[in-house]
């Protein structure tokens, strides 16, 4: 923190080891994983501004059965962040729409609550949800239109392509076929 960086804890992965705790205490930007988090940490990470970070890639690619307690997280008023973990150790996938199927089916979020966790919230989580992570006047203009009927689609759609078109910077950047 001193240099400048922003604090970011990887914490409660396997083990609760006390890392949410200490992720709020230190004013941490966000608290990753969090899977084996208690009750009580959830609560005190939820009174702070420490976004909690879900990775449901990482217990998907470790054959794991339990995931972060998303549902805790939010019913203690926390902030629910959602991203991949790509890595080669654990969770070789940098896939968001797995992800976001994931978080629907494990750790029984919305369509709605996983979409939000994967932009404004993960924008947060990184300090930029003043510049990407929503569609608001003065912001980035990044934007994905899927080839599906209806958002809720994510929840349930995976191992498929959904991006039909990307925006970046308001500009098109990528028009697939499908």
């Amino acid at each position: 923190k001193e240099l400048g960086f922003p604090l970011k804890i990887h914490a409660d992965e396997f083990d609760n080891l006390g890392g949410a705790a200490l992720a709020a205490e230190l004013h941490a930007m966000s608290a990753d994983h969090l899977v084996a988090t208690s009750e009580e940490d959830i609560s005190i990470l939820a009174e702070s501004d420490t976004i909690a970070v879900a990775l449901p890639n990482t217990p998907f690619g470790l054959a794991e059965d339990h995931y972060t307690p998303a549902q805790a997280i939010l019913e203690a008023g926390g902030i629910l962040a959602l991203a991949t973990d790509l890595n080669p150790g654990t969770a070789w996938c940098e896939n968001m729409q797995f992800a976001i199927a994931l978080a629907c089916r494990y750790m029984r979020l919305t369509p709605a609550q996983a979409i939000a966790a994967a932009t404004i919230n993960a924008a947060a989580a990184i300090d930029r949800a003043d510049q990407v992570g929503s569609l608001e006047p003065g912001k980035q203009g990044d934007v994905l239109i899927l080839n599906v009927p209806d958002y809720r689609h994510l929840g349930y759609r995976f191992g498929t392509n959904l991006v039909r078109i990307v925006v970046k910077k308001g500009e098109v950047a990528v028009r697939n076929s499908n």
